[in-house]
């Protein structure tokens, strides 16, 4: 796990990445993370993608991370998700053996109404944490 990596007293490298938009770029991602493990980072984070796009790509990225055997931090947002998005997602992580998460507010995607917003299950992504 990531966090027992700040309880060693060495310098930690870590690098992100995020799920490309266009579905037909989506496959180079495995070949810029096989450039990225030559250089034996600690970690990489995987981002949901900008407002919420490409949700889902992050647990497929994850896990190929995962099969680097590079640890793996997947992003997870509280904006416009219910409990059942998030445990939904946290379930598929699970599958794949992403255990390390990073929890955010996330940004409101372009396309949510006030009402979606102010209807959502988290105000904060500290609300999450507490449900996580």
């Amino acid at each position: 796990m990531i966090k027992n990596l700040f309880s060693q007293k060495k310098l930690i490298l870590s690098c992100e990445v995020y799920p490309p938009k266009k579905e037909a770029d989506f496959n180079k991602i495995f070949n810029v993370l096989d450039d990225i493990a030559a250089e034996s980072p600690d970690f990489i984070s995987v981002t949901y993608g900008a407002g919420g796009s490409n949700v889902g790509k992050n647990v497929e990225i994850a896990a190929y991370i995962k099969k680097l055997g590079i640890e793996s931090l997947a992003h997870i947002t509280c904006i416009g998700y219910s409990r059942e998005n998030i445990d939904e997602g946290l379930d598929k992580l699970k599958e794949v053996g992403v255990d390390n998460v990073l929890a955010l507010r996330g940004d409101v995607p372009k396309d949510m109404t006030e009402e979606q917003f102010k209807s959502r299950d988290f105000t904060h992504a500290s609300d999450m944490v507490a449900y996580i």
